[in-house]
């Protein structure tokens, strides 16, 4: 088990308020954050979802995310999902459907995992996309309300 990344932080869709509250202050040059669920774009792309997260002036934000395009298929569809459909999808996603993606992780209670200035194995060769400022997420008190609203529309 030599080289083995534990994560710093195991929770649960309904942890993730409270982990908000623990990423706040922490120094993190450089840490991902990864679901158990999948980032569903299309019937087509739907794939687990990882961010990469640092600290910023205004606390911890996401400024980038891959895909962890399944190994599964072949090696010539992974190639275009990778090179030219996940770029693609990235550049076309919005703020909010980021939020959308979190409410789905607190509603259906998704195990996720934070490292915090360490690079897991399985993250070494993942391609990041960097997120535009409009894209990127603070994970503070805002984030939380704006995911707490979603949730409070889908129960009405």
């Amino acid at each position: 088990m030599k080289n083995v990344v534990l994560p710093d932080w195991l929770g649960s869709g309904q942890d993730l308020f409270g982990t908000f509250q623990i990423m706040k202050g922490k120094k993190i040059t450089r840490g991902f954050l990864e679901t158990d669920s999948d980032f569903k774009f299309s019937e087509t792309f739907n794939y687990p979802v990882v961010f990469e997260i640092k600290s910023a002036n205004f606390g911890i934000e996401a400024y980038g995310l891959a895909f962890r395009i399944d190994r599964d298929i072949g090696s010539a569809q992974r190639a275009i999902e990778e090179n030219i459909i996940a770029p693609k999808v990235c550049s076309s996603l919005r703020h909010d459907d980021f939020i959308e993606f979190f409410a789905d992780v607190v509603e259906k209670d998704v195990d996720f995992v934070l490292y915090l200035n360490k690079t897991p194995k399985k993250f070494k060769n993942i391609k990041i996309f960097k997120l535009t400022e409009q894209q990127k997420i603070v994970f503070d008190e805002r984030l939380a309300f704006a995911i707490a609203e979603v949730l409070d529309k889908r129960k009405a």
